[in-house]
Parts: C-alpha cells; structure tokens; sequence
C-alpha cells in the first residue's frame, strides 16, 4: 500500500473516531429525536467517508490505458470491461457546434450543465433526452448566460421535468438570463444562486461538481463562466464554458496547476483559440472534447493545438459522444442510441 494511501486511510480512521464528538445541535440529552437524528447524521458521515476513502484509494485497471479511445475504434481494448457491479457515471455530449450542454448520469439521478440555444435544444438536446429515457433533470447548472448556453432551457423544461435552474450572474444580468429565469418562475421552477468554490455532491457523494469563478470581471463574461470540475474517484473532467485565455491565466494563478488536473478537458468558447500552454501544463488532459466543427476556420485554432501537443481531440458535430467512468478509468465512444443520428 502506497504512503498517500496510508494517509487516506488513516484520515478515514480519524474521522470515524471523531465524528461522535461533532453531533449537530439538539442531539443532546434525554432528547430522543434529538438522539435520532445525531444516530442518522453519524451513519450518512460515516458512509460517506468509506465511500470516498474507497473510491481514492482504487486505481486503473492495469494493463489499459486511463482514457480508453472507442470513438475512433469501436472495438479497441476488446478485454477491458467495467465491473458489472460498479457504479458508473455517463456523460452525454448531443451532436452540436459553437454551443454547450452536458447530460450527467449518476446512481438515477440526472443533472446538465448548460442546455443549447433556442434551435438546437429542440433538434438535438431533447430528442437525447428522450432516447436517454429521462423524465427528470434535478439540476440544470448555467455557465454563463450567453444565448448558446441558455436559451435551450425553455425547449428543456418543456420536455422534462427540472427542478432547479442554478445560476452564477445576477438573474437581471442580461435579457437572455432575465428571460431564463422569468420562464423558471413562471412554471414552478426553484431558481437557485451559485458561485466560486461551490460544491455539489451527486448521489452517494461520490461524485462532486466544484464550480469556480477566479476571474476579474473587467475581463467580461466569457473569461468569468463557471469553471465546472467533475471528480469521481480518480478522475476528472473540466467543463470550461467560454473562458478566453487571460481567464485561464487568472484561474492558474488564484488555484494553482495542482488544482487542475483533469483526465479530459472540455475545451474552452468552442476550440476557438489556443489555449495558454502553462494552463495546458496544469491540466495535462488524455482527451479535449471541442463542441466544434472539425476543419471549419473557428476551429483552426484548437486543431493546430492538437497537433502541436499530440492531445486526441474529439469534435462533437460529428455524433453524440458519451464518457462513462467508473472512477478508475474512463471510456469515451459515439452513441447508439434508437432514433438518433
């Protein structure tokens, strides 16, 4: 066992013997719900804690690469196969250019982050949803509410149930936001504030979103979308909105390259730029997923970049992509699903 293991598991040990000590208010003395709730709050700790100490502490299947390529090849690594028993978690890309949204999936729950414009949503967001088989979206989470990354949520929210519209800006930023939210509003939907540093655990917590916002706001509202990392035990995935390259400067420079790490990096505004090769060096990413046109002239930028790092790409107007993990390794593939291209 490896010393940052030992560690792990010596955190885990610590926390278990501590816990008792940090009971919630009202769990004192002969106060039966009081007890009740400590006893609930103690186990949903405790459980947590085996979880990610487990999770941490796993590593890939040896012999295969980390991020394993059946985009290109669909019948690459043969041998590798999940564990039937594993909890996996599916990220689903819709076929769309010069815009975002992402489909997560996780132990039945369902969450997005940003949803389209107005026109692709009902051509190719919905319509995955819907082979997906999802009635419900618990989370639908903004970057940034420019009109490719928000006006689809009108379409969203007529076809699925969504129960919170989250948002990083003020909700009268701009007329896109403003009518957003007023539509959340009027049909019943929570509209909830967000912002640097927030962390959102999915299903057991396994998995978490941590969202920041390090950027000055002179830089405008591309450079200060929400920088979206998605960890499931070892692995990771940076969904980063539209941010220009000073934004990328300013976000290495308040968190450090530690901080962002990532197996596969959603490429940032498109694959319309290069990126700043120290924030490059930061992530280090197997994989760029470019929601871009490959060989169009917006997209000549990122393909130079490519190149010139010997980074596997993928561009999502070609098909659907889906990324599944089961925090150990990562698989990325075109989707075949019934009624989509």
């Amino acid at each position: 066992m490896t010393g940052k293991k030992i560690k792990k598991w010596i955190t885990l040990l610590l926390a278990v013997f501590f816990l008792p000590f940090a009971a919630p208010a009202g769990a004192g003395g002969k106060d039966y719900e009081g007890l009740k709730r400590y006893a609930d709050h103690f186990r949903q700790e405790l459980r947590r804690c085996v979880l990610l100490a487990w999770y941490e502490s796993r590593e890939a299947q040896p012999g295969f690469p980390k991020v394993i390529d059946r985009w290109d090849d669909p019948e690459a690594w043969p041998n590798f196969r999940f564990s039937p028993e594993a909890d996996l978690l599916e990220i689903w890309i819709p076929k769309i250019h010069d815009m975002d949204a992402a489909i997560l999936q996780y132990q039945g729950h369902t969450w997005m982050l940003d949803c389209c414009d107005e026109k692709k949503a009902p051509e190719r967001l919905v319509p995955l949803l819907r082979a997906l088989g999802i009635q419900e979206v618990e989370k639908l989470l903004n970057s940034h509410p420019h009109h490719d990354h928000l006006n689809g949520f009108p379409a969203v929210a007529d076809a699925v149930q969504v129960d919170e519209l989250l948002i990083c800006f003020p909700e009268d930023v701009n007329a896109h936001m403003t009518a957003a939210v007023d539509y959340a509003k009027l049909h019943g939907i929570d509209v909830v504030l967000y912002g640097d540093d927030s962390c959102f655990p999915m299903g057991d917590g396994a998995v978490t979103l941590v969202n920041w916002q390090k950027s000055d706001p002179a830089l405008g509202m591309n450079d200060c979308s929400a920088q979206t990392m998605v960890r499931y035990g070892d692995c990771s995935m940076l969904f980063t909105a539209d941010m220009e390259r000073a934004g990328q400067l300013q976000l290495l420079e308040a968190l450090g390259p530690e901080a962002l790490k990532a197996d596969i990096l959603k490429y940032p505004h498109h694959g319309k730029m290069h990126l700043r090769d120290d924030y490059f060096r930061a992530v280090d990413p197997s994989l760029f997923v470019i929601t871009g046109i490959k060989g169009a002239k917006t997209c000549k930028s990122s393909w130079e970049y490519m190149m010139r790092t010997r980074t596997p790409g993928v561009f999502t107007q070609t098909a659907v992509l889906h990324l599944v993990t089961d925090g150990m390794n990562w698989v990325y593939e075109k989707a075949k699903l019934p009624g989509m291209e």
